[in-house]
């Protein structure tokens, strides 16, 4: 079980390090984007561990547009990576740094609200 945490966090830090090269600042939301998909076509590679096996193929090919931040918190912030050919969002929780910490199909992290769309306040 230990080997496999420990894959995972090695596998999903490196990621972070692809997309975000040479930083320790925080990353933009272009930058966060490019993290969380670059996680969906390693984790259809192979199978990290995290509950949800292997991801099918179709997460190497998701067209523009398939990526959003779903949710901005202290410190932290969701993407949102959608397969509308599967059918399914893959919910990436990271830092503000572009560290990835999980990744679900549920958006629910513990000890995190649900995520949600920040809505405008009315003025």
């Amino acid at each position: 079980m230990l080997k496999k945490i420990l894959l995972v966090v090695i596998v999903l830090f490196s990621s972070h390090a692809l997309a975000h090269p040479g930083g320790h600042g925080p990353v933009n939301d272009d930058q966060a984007l490019a993290i969380a998909e670059n996680v969906a076509r390693r984790l259809a590679d192979e199978d990290f561990g995290l509950g949800f096996g292997q991801l099918k193929p179709s997460w190497k090919e998701l067209p523009a547009g398939s990526v959003r931040v779903q949710m901005k918190g202290e410190g932290h912030m969701i993407i949102a990576v959608e397969n509308k050919k599967e059918g399914k969002i893959l919910f990436v929780l990271m830092s503000k740094n572009g560290s990835v910490y999980d990744a679900n199909f549920t958006g629910i992290f513990k000890k995190l609200p649900e995520p949600r769309t920040e809505q405008p306040q009315p003025q």
